[in-house]
């Protein structure tokens, strides 16, 4: 489950820092195949530092769904370096989704 937990983090990661971007342009960012704007918002309270949500929002999962897990693992070490975020949540997204495709480790 690691590597799942890893293609999280990497998700996460590409949520936040593509969003800044995404959001001073007013058009969809798209990292890794998957539209980071939609990711922030569908997924940001769950990895949220401190969230007590049980599961990741059916939104999120959906806007995970398409990833190239394996591009977004290249953004993981990002992830760490934000203090809002929980990391250990963030790597739990593609089993607590049942993602078909993630990568075991990055």
């Amino acid at each position: 489950m690691a590597g799942g937990k890893k293609a999280a983090v990497v998700v996460l990661l590409v949520v936040v820092v593509v969003s800044l971007s995404a959001a001073a342009s007013g058009a969809p960012f798209m990292v890794c195949g998957v539209d980071a704007d939609r990711m922030a918002a569908d997924c940001g309270s769950y990895c949220r530092a401190g969230s007590r949500e049980r599961a990741p929002r059916r939104e999120c999962c959906e806007a995970v769904r398409g990833a190239d897990f394996r591009c977004l693992c290249k953004y993981r070490d990002a992830l760490r370096a934000m203090g809002n975020i929980d990391a250990g949540r963030a790597m739990q997204i593609p089993s607590k989704c049942r993602i078909k495709g993630a990568p075991t480790s990055c």
